[in-house]
């Protein structure tokens, strides 16, 4: 499998391996390009392990980075066998803590902490849909900032009306380097999230999940200053009574990345990720096709140790993924 791997890399992203001067290696240190940390924060969706997108350059060292998140759902969907009903926030900050044994193999571990609540922006979003002509789904003939999360199937119902918060599931990652060059690298990583978020309250999913991922970073081929990242993964899903019978476990996932650095400080960012639907069912919201997340940010190297990102991210194939995601992203790197 490894050399599979090798291979496959070699041919798709030798075109990367561009001669690089001097003047362009401050875009290839380490760090200093990441795609956006995107995860889908759906109640159901959330609780499986799809890994955000990553740089496939390792980094030797210590490397942390705080992320958090807020997203804002509505979705009411019914068929005669299921049915769902969100309307609330979903609030994640997650810390991050990646050692690199060398630029060869690292170490990471991500620890969660979850909330889910009424929330505060539903006046804002129904506003910003009254201002531009949207339909809004039939979100502005409900009270604003109310909270429930509702998902019945044949086998029963789960159903969440009180604000939580706690510990979210832990996930632990080892990443190792496949390919390595001045202007490319390729890795791949296995990680398995364990439950140690409270399932009754939505924090996690009650079950271990296993995932992997196969990873690429590289530069453009022109001398636009342009940094592409993309990833492949899967995820094998433990049995989640959340999720039910009609639960699936094998889960793809894909994206794509790019960071157009501006000078020395700024960049600008813009990312599509996918996934499949979490459960086998006749809902667009939670299964019935892939879910597909665009996302916008912006990003201030403050020096060269810290990075500061802030994005949003919009469901575009809509109510697959919350309606508005906003997030910063902190990181440091000695």
């Amino acid at each position: 499998m490894l050399i599979a791997f090798r291979l496959i890399a070699a041919s798709c992203l030798g075109l990367l391996a561009v001669p690089v001067s001097g003047q362009d290696a401050y875009f290839l240190e380490p760090l200093r390009s990441e795609p956006l940390w995107v995860e889908n924060l759906s109640p159901l969706a959330g609780l499986v392990a799809l890994p955000s997108q990553r740089s496939a350059r390792i980094t030797p060292g210590l490397t942390i980075a705080l992320h958090g998140a807020v997203a804002n759902h509505w979705v009411s969907q019914d068929e005669a066998e299921e049915s769902v009903f969100f309307d609330g926030e979903t609030g994640r900050v997650t810390a991050a803590f990646e050692y690199g044994f060398s630029d060869a193999n690292s170490f990471r571990l991500s620890v969660p902490w979850v909330s889910h609540s009424q929330g505060s922006l539903d006046g804002l979003i129904n506003d910003w849909h009254a201002l531009f002509g949207m339909s809004d789904g039939g979100r502005s003939h409900y009270p604003e900032d109310n909270f429930q999360y509702r998902y019945r199937r044949d086998e029963g119902e789960a159903l969440l009306v009180q604000s939580a918060s706690g510990l979210g599931d832990v996930r632990a990652e080892w990443n190792t380097a496949l390919l390595q060059a001045d202007s490319y690298a390729v890795s791949a990583s296995v990680g398995y999230k364990f439950s140690t978020g409270d399932d009754p309250v939505w924090l996690g999913s009650g079950a271990g999940d296993v995932f992997t991922s196969l990873r690429f970073s590289g530069r453009h081929l022109s001398d636009l200053p342009l940094v592409w990242h993309g990833q492949l993964g899967y995820t094998y899903a433990g049995q989640s009574e959340l999720l039910g019978a009609a639960q699936r476990r094998n889960l793809w996932r894909a994206g794509l990345s790019v960071d157009w650095q501006l000078g020395q400080h700024w960049s600008l960012l813009a990312q599509i990720d996918g996934h499949a639907g979490v459960v086998d069912s006749a809902l667009g919201a939670i299964g019935n096709g892939p879910s597909v997340l665009l996302s916008l940010g912006t990003r201030y190297r403050l020096t060269s140790s810290w990075l500061v990102d802030v994005s949003f991210v919009e469901d575009i194939r809509v109510e697959t993924a919350p309606d508005i995601t906003f997030q910063a992203t902190l990181r440091w790197q000695p």
